[in-house]
């Protein structure tokens, strides 16, 4: 199986059921994930927003329902990690999400403490029915 990463087109985006989890940001770098010349779902992440830190981000990933099951999850973020030199991705999830949260624990992400999951509540940068987790690189 090869997989790729190419320019982000956003008709295949707009084409794929559950794109809405998928927020485009001016600060993030998305790609198509083409999978043995098809494309196969959308990567990409929002770079954080302090200048000086630009060795993580935010990733999002949608896979279209065809693909997965494949690895395409690990394979996508982690050519997104090399090309972008990232040392770190966070995630956040739905906590219904239960698919991509075992899918992300099973490639190596982490959640965050309940104490940072807090801070991060409290202070308005994550929902009550989300989680985050991370991955170091």
């Amino acid at each position: 199986m090869i997989t790729e990463l190419a320019d982000f087109n956003q008709n295949y985006l707009d084409s794929l059921p559950g794109k809405e989890e998928i927020v485009i940001s001016d600060k993030g770098l998305y790609h198509t994930i083409i999978c043995d010349g098809t494309p196969a779902g959308v990567v990409g992440f929002i770079k954080p927003k302090s200048e000086t830190q630009t060795d993580w981000g935010f990733v999002q990933i949608i896979i279209a329902s065809e693909f997965r099951g494949r690895g395409l999850v690990k394979i996508a973020e982690d050519l997104l990690a090399e090309k972008y030199g990232l040392k770190k991705l966070l995630a956040t999830i739905k906590l219904e999400n239960i698919a991509s949260m075992k899918s992300h624990k099973k490639l190596g992400f982490k959640i965050l403490s309940e104490e940072k999951i807090m801070e991060l509540r409290t202070k308005g940068l994550l929902k009550e029915n989300e989680v985050r987790l991370e991955k170091i690189y």
